[in-house]
C-alpha cells in the first residue's frame, strides 16, 4: 500500500488495444492493484471532468506521439505552457484530446485543485495490446515510484 492521500485520483487515458496508447489504462489498472485511486479511461477527453471532480490532486498519465525517443517520461504541471498544448497527445480514440479537456474543465471551473500530466512517448500505435519495449519499462519505473509514494507534485523531471 501507498501513503499518498485518498482525494487524489490517477486516470490512465488511451485505449488498451492500440500498443502504446494503453499505456495510461496500463499504469491506472496496476497502481489500482497497489490501493491507490485509480481508473483507466478511453472514452472521450470530456469525460475526464467527472473523472476528477472533487478530487484535491489529480494525475492525468497518457502517451505522446513524440518528444524524445521512446518511453521518454513528460511531466506537466504548468498546463497553461504551450508546451503542454503541442506536446503531441495520441488522441486516434479520443473526440476531445487531453488537452482541450483542460481547456473546458478551466473554462468551466471544473479543475482539481491541482492537476498534473505525465506523458509518455510512444512509438507504436497500432491494433493489439502489447506495449513496446522502451514504454513498458517506462510504465514500471513510473509504477514503482508513485506506488512508493513518489509526490509527483514536488518531484524532479522524468
Amino acid at each position: 500500500m501507498s501513503s499518498v492521500p485518498e482525494d487524489w485520483v490517477f486516470i490512465g487515458v488511451g485505449h488498451s488495444e492500440r500498443q502504446d496508447d494503453g499505456v495510461g489504462p496500463y499504469i491506472a489498472d496496476a497502481l489500482g492493484r497497489h490501493g491507490l485511486t485509480a481508473v483507466a479511461h478511453q472514452g472521450d477527453g470530456s469525460g475526464l471532468l467527472e473523472l476528477w471532480d472533487a478530487r484535491q490532486r489529480c494525475v492525468v498519465i497518457d502517451a505522446v506521439a513524440g518528444g524524445g525517443a521512446p518511453g521518454t517520461v513528460h511531466l506537466f504541471r504548468d498546463l497553461g505552457d504551450p508546451a503542454f498544448a503541442g506536446a503531441g497527445f495520441v488522441h486516434s480514440t479520443h473526440q476531445i484530446g487531453l488537452p482541450e479537456a483542460v481547456a473546458l474543465g478551466r473554462a468551466l471551473g471544473r479543475l482539481p485543485e491541482r492537476l498534473m500530466v505525465i506523458g509518455i512517448t510512444g512509438t507504436t500505435f497500432g491494433f493489439g495490446s502489447a506495449l513496446s519495449p522502451p514504454v513498458a519499462e517506462a510504465a514500471e519505473q513510473l509504477i514503482d515510484r508513485l506506488a512508493g509514494g513518489m509526490d509527483p507534485f514536488s518531484a524532479g523531471p522524468g
